[in-house]
């Protein structure tokens, strides 16, 4: 990090949680050396992961709260998105999540594994072990196009 005062690299790791996809593209393009890319998209994301995860579990804790229990709401109405979406979830589980997590952004992938998958083992790290890979993955992708462009 020897280039990058501390101002700039809290700027690139607020808009990795904000912008995670073109985050890394971005730091290429403005001349920053692949690791320090990749280790400040993949800690700004981990970060973003800790505070929405953190958040996310207390939203959802609260919105249920003020909803009630299930059991005074009446039955659970199935409609057929809500059960694609069941049956997605089921299906491609947290790993899915994580497959697609950085074509979605932090705040809402971290979200809906918060929501959903809160007891997984590991589920936050893992979250953000996706990132890192995401980001290493895009910090490659960006490289090897500006290499070719140059």
């Amino acid at each position: 990090m020897t280039e990058m005062g501390w101002l700039e690299i809290i700027g690139w790791m607020v808009a990795a949680v904000v912008k995670f996809l073109v985050t890394p593209t971005a730091m290429v393009a403005a001349g920053v050396p692949w690791y320090e890319v990749w280790i400040v998209s993949t800690l700004g994301a981990a970060a973003g992961v800790a505070m929405f995860w953190n958040f996310g579990k207390w939203l959802f804790s609260w919105w249920e709260g003020m909803r009630g229990p299930r059991n005074e709401r009446g039955k659970k109405v199935f409609t057929p998105s809500r059960r694609r979406f069941v049956n997605l979830k089921n299906r491609a589980g947290l790993v899915g999540l994580m497959a697609v997590s950085g074509l979605i952004s932090v705040p809402v992938a971290t979200m809906l594994a918060a929501k959903y998958f809160r007891d997984a083992p590991f589920a936050m790290a893992r979250m953000m072990l996706a990132y890192g890979l995401w980001a290493g993955w895009l910090t490659f992708i960006s490289v090897w196009v500006k290499s070719l462009a140059a």
